[in-house]
């Protein structure tokens, strides 16, 4: 399937959406009860992805290789949450599953997105 500029930007603002609202689950998780811990690896997990996409919109530039330390970051992300299931009790495993989600989505979004940009 061709990639147009307009199925491009529709990818990018689901993921954009996405990402705030994971960040926004982050902010209430670190204001609410539960260990930081969480709330620190489910921002991580999508402020990767979010910092290189506001990075891609001011200064456009084409990409010909996988951001690894994006991927890296959002992965270490997961780690921390996985700990903090691990640490904190299982009660908290709910928190993985935006974790991990942001993690698929960006990967999904990278392969198709970023490796195939219109020219």
């Amino acid at each position: 399937m061709p990639l147009t500029a307009k199925s491009q930007r529709w990818a990018e603002l689901t993921l954009l959406v996405f990402l705030l609202a994971a960040l926004g689950l982050a902010g209430y998780l670190l204001t609410g009860s539960r260990p930081s811990m969480f709330g620190l690896g489910l921002g991580m997990a999508a402020a990767a992805p979010l910092l290189y996409l506001v990075h891609q919109w001011l200064q456009p530039e084409k990409v010909l290789h996988h951001p690894v330390l994006v991927s890296v970051s959002s992965g270490l992300g997961c780690v921390i949450v996985m700990v903090g299931i691990q640490r904190f009790g299982e009660h908290h495993q709910w928190i993985l599953v935006p974790s991990l989600a942001v993690l698929v989505i960006w990967m999904v979004y990278q392969r198709w997105v970023l490796r195939r940009s219109p020219d």
